[in-house]
């Protein structure tokens, strides 16, 4: 009976899904990330404004951010290094989304794992996803 117990313990575990949040002041957006991610069986939490991020963080424990680069009155980039700088959060891959061209991303100087550009289709996005949480990127 014990190793009954431990395999349903151990297989809920693997059923648990992964926690991802997402950070940008475009309510559009935010709805329709949280409800493509959540049809991806992803859990998923939103924040709207910058100063709500490290509560969110705190509480929800995310296993990734993506984080809108032009956010309110603060710059995600910034708020990207500052979550790497951490011993806290360091370890979370944080995904960037702008609406800056090819040329513009190319020159982004930040921590960010990933640099997404706008207008994006979720298939591409799912991947990336997928291979952060997973650590298969160095």
């Amino acid at each position: 009976m014990p190793l009954c117990q431990v395999f349903i313990w151990k297989s809920k575990k693997f059923l648990m899904p992964n926690r991802i949040l997402i950070v940008d002041d475009d309510e559009m957006v935010l709805r329709a990330l949280d409800s493509f991610l959540s049809d991806q069986q992803y859990l998923i939490q939103t924040v709207d404004r910058a100063e709500k991020i490290e509560v969110a963080v705190s509480r929800f424990a995310p296993e990734l951010i993506i984080l809108e680069i032009r956010l309110d009155t603060s710059d995600g980039r910034l708020i990207c290094d500052d979550l790497k700088s951490s011993s806290k959060t360091a370890h979370i891959p944080i995904v960037l989304l702008t609406a800056l061209n090819h040329r513009e991303i190319a020159l982004i100087e930040c921590q960010a794992d990933a640099i997404i550009g706008k207008p994006f289709e979720g298939s591409s996005l799912l991947p990336t996803i997928r291979d952060l949480i997973n650590n298969k990127f160095p």
